[in-house]
């Protein structure tokens, strides 16, 4: 049996305009997790990241058409949600035989629109390894009894079925390691102009890996808890995925993607002591959360080379933050990250989000504000989205707020997803949502302001400076315009 596990692209331009010259390439690892299982299973996988690849829709209808896979498996996000669209139904118009799954959030919130307008045979809800494989075992033993599998959806004589139970890895430590062979590497890294602390280029590998899934918080603007709380990695599993992104792949820097990466103290001080122990000189950074920062904590992840953590802190006003359950205070905020400065050479990133629910202009000056008197390294502006697998998009969907791309007839108009962006403001596209009290206009100024008024002050000019060197000038350039000069 062929497989084809295709990560698509996203339609960047359009989305994210220049903003896309801040997203680093990473390879996609939930489809090299389902890789390795299915490999370690017996069965004959390919990986194409198109995303990463450049490839537009023909060429991957010309692999397609050349390879001829019996089941194709593709990741969707809200930026490629349209193509993959385009796709499914290409190839089940073209190539009925053949076995379309969709996984992923976006495909799991759209999973009956995607079924009944044909793009695919199979939409996978959650953690998608394990329910893959049950698929293949399925399509081997001749195609039936899809009841069965537990977490997906599918049609069944016209009607939309979803079928019950979990599709979520509890011991993470049985997964194999992601199928990183399956790629070529040389398509990743991150770029000196990126969003991350990180100063890379071609000569320095940076790496991405997990070492727990889940989390812990309910915060109403993400996608990522999902009731599924968090799952860690055993401490062995981490530190050979460690060794291996540096000893084979010639890691210098590895981000842990975790949501919650240092939630659990002990957990992450045995990674650093470990680190240590096994000598494994290299740089790391991570997403954390101010909750669980301490002096003990943060002087362990130095002295083990972290290099910078982000935190997503959101706002500035205490009455917005708990609006979308974030769980974080203003005097809690302001301490943890001067203690890490103060006593470490972390850098540190605040993430922000200007444009939350309930937010009024004076809101969002607050929030600029308070991202300057923080001694931040950099800083993210982005514009609230209510992405779709969100407790924000649930609420204004049942309330008729928000344009689905759903129609009356049950069409699907993709076109609007673009507007789901949290970069607007580089893109002539008009935002999903906006909070009553604010426009489209005056979301897209405040972003701009903010991006200015943080990044346009001696300290950051000159970090930012140490960024640019000849070969990425000149989108340097174009990025910074757009950046932060007001337009209109």
């Amino acid at each position: 049996m062929k497989i084809l596990l295709i990560n698509p692209p996203g339609d960047l331009e359009r989305f994210l305009g220049k903003g896309r010259n801040f997203v680093p390439s990473f390879e996609p690892l939930g489809l090299l997790y389902i890789s390795a299982v299915c490999k370690k299973y017996g069965y004959a996988v390919n990986v194409l990241d198109a995303a990463a690849q450049k490839l537009d829709l023909e060429e991957i209808k010309k692999i397609i058409a050349r390879e001829r896979p019996e089941v194709v498996g593709l990741t969707s996000f809200i930026s490629n949600g349209g193509l993959i669209y385009e796709l499914g139904r290409w190839i089940k118009s073209e190539y009925p035989g053949i076995t379309v799954v969709f996984g992923n959030i976006q495909a799991s919130v759209y999973a009956e629109s995607y079924l009944r307008n044909n793009c695919c045979d199979i939409v996978v809800h959650g953690e998608g390894e394990y329910v893959f494989l049950k698929i293949l075992e399925n399509i081997k033993q001749g195609g039936r009894n899809l009841s069965d599998i537990p977490s997906i959806s599918f049609l069944y004589n016209n009607e939309f079925v979803t079928t019950a139970g979990p599709a979520v890895v509890e011991d993470l430590s049985l997964l194999p390691l992601p199928d990183r062979d399956a790629l070529k590497q040389e398509l990743y890294n991150i770029s000196a102009l990126s969003n991350m602390p990180y100063i890379g280029n071609k000569n320095r590998v940076a790496k991405h890996m997990l070492t727990s899934r889940g989390c812990l918080f309910s915060c109403s603007f993400c996608v990522v808890h999902n009731k599924k709380g968090q799952r860690c990695n055993s401490l062995a599993q981490v530190l050979n995925e460690i060794e291996l992104l540096i000893n084979k792949y010639r890691a210098e820097y590895i981000f842990f993607m975790d949501p919650l990466f240092i939630s659990n103290k002990e957990r992450v001080m045995n990674i650093c002591r470990e680190i240590k122990k096994r000598k494994l000189f290299f740089k790391w950074g991570c997403e954390g959360h101010i909750n669980f920062v301490d002096r003990e904590l943060i002087a362990e992840m130095e002295s083990a080379g972290c290099h910078d953590i982000a935190f997503g802190i959101e706002s500035g006003a205490q009455r917005l933050l708990d609006n979308v359950k974030k769980g974080t205070k203003i005097d809690k905020i302001k301490s943890a990250i001067n203690l890490i400065k103060k006593n470490t050479r972390i850098k540190v990133s605040g993430l922000f989000i200007l444009g939350l629910p309930g937010e009024t202009y004076a809101d969002s000056l607050c929030t600029i504000k308070f991202a300057k008197e923080l001694p931040l390294d950099m800083a993210q502006f982005s514009i609230c989205v209510p992405y779709p697998g969100s407790p924000i998009f649930y609420e204004l969907r049942n309330k008729g707020q928000i344009d689905t791309g759903i129609r009356a007839n049950g069409a699907l108009d993709t076109s609007v997803w673009l507007r789901y962006s949290a970069y607007i403001s580089f893109t002539p596209n008009e935002p999903i949502w906006v909070t009553p009290d604010l426009t489209p206009e005056l979301l897209r100024k405040l972003q701009q302001k903010a991006l200015r008024e943080f990044y346009f002050r001696p300290a950051q000019i000159y970090n930012n400076l140490k960024r640019v060197n000849f070969a990425n000038l000149w989108s340097s350039a174009v990025t910074f315009k757009d950046m932060l000069l007001e337009r209109g």
